[in-house]
């Protein structure tokens, strides 16, 4: 596919990517155990996107994709699940699993009240599967996904302990393995807006702890892969293993890193969904 949609007007190309601020600005409300920032609300009948972040992440790592949706005309909303973004982490955060953020984003859907594609990104991938298994949507859109544990060949990673959250990566991993960027850039933004995870979220994905079935979803779906991955979390073939087991298109962008949606040419991987979105919707 061509990943290289027209990109909608009224946006400034030139502007930081590691500014997150118009998050700071957009109207949010409760969805559930999780809160949903709006970026533009339902506008025609065709199905809007919910953005579902991954580990560490919050709806604010989406701040340039809902001004991009928004700027195509397209209802979009981020969600931060429970204890991510601007929510606080209580003491059963630490408990928290893939599941329970599964049904976060069912929430998140249910509060929509339209026909979503929901779009989940690295472990974001995995509630936003499950969610797709408990309730309607558009459509799934998987942004370099974590695997299924049950994806034939899916390879585990060493588990972290248990006993309470874990902290966020640090610089130099944001700008490796996050951004694939220069070894003095300025991250701050992104490290200012990571909060802890818990620990059994990412055990749940280490230990590869969350099946989703190999029936199909009902939906069209998109998997995007990041050319930049790191090969120990994304093997080669791991990301395509995921799409030909749900029947989903699959795209490799050869210059994106893992967290494309804030990376230097982010309207890269925005400009791939929206064109698969086009296609399937009009």
């Amino acid at each position: 596919m061509n990943a290289a949609a027209p990109a909608p007007a009224l946006l400034d190309a030139s502007a930081d990517p590691l500014d997150f601020s118009l998050a700071d600005r957009l109207p949010a409300r409760a969805a559930g155990r999780g809160r949903l920032l709006i970026g533009a609300p339902p506008r025609d009948g065709r199905p809007g996107l919910l953005f579902v972040p991954g580990a560490y992440h919050g709806a604010w790592c989406y701040a340039h994709y809902l001004a991009y949706f928004a700027a195509a005309g397209l209802a979009c909303a981020a969600l931060d699940v429970r204890g991510h973004g601007a929510l606080p982490q209580d003491a059963a955060f630490a408990s928290a699993t893939i599941a329970d953020l599964g049904r976060d984003v069912a929430d998140a859907l249910d509060a929509l009240q339209a026909p979503s594609v929901v779009v989940g990104h690295s472990m974001g991938a995995l509630p936003a599967l499950l969610a797709a298994r408990q309730c309607p949507v558009a459509g799934v859109v998987l942004l370099a996904p974590s695997p299924p544990g049950d994806l034939p060949g899916a390879l585990a990673l060493p588990p972290v302990p248990d006993a309470a959250p874990r902290a966020a990566p640090g610089a130099a991993e944001i700008r490796a393995r996050f951004l694939a960027t220069a070894p003095g850039r300025d991250v701050g933004a992104v490290s200012r807006r990571l909060c802890a995870e818990s620990p059994q979220v990412l055990n749940d994905r280490y230990l590869l702890r969350v099946a989703v079935g190999a029936a199909p979803l009902g939906a069209p779906g998109l998997c995007l892969e990041a050319g930049l991955d790191t090969h120990d979390r994304h093997p080669p073939g791991q990301d395509l293993a995921i799409a030909r087991r749900y029947g989903f298109s699959h795209a490799v962008l050869a210059g994106q890193p893992h967290c494309m949606m804030y990376a230097d040419n982010w309207q890269a991987s925005a400009g791939a969904i929206l064109e698969w979105h086009r296609a399937q919707f009009g």
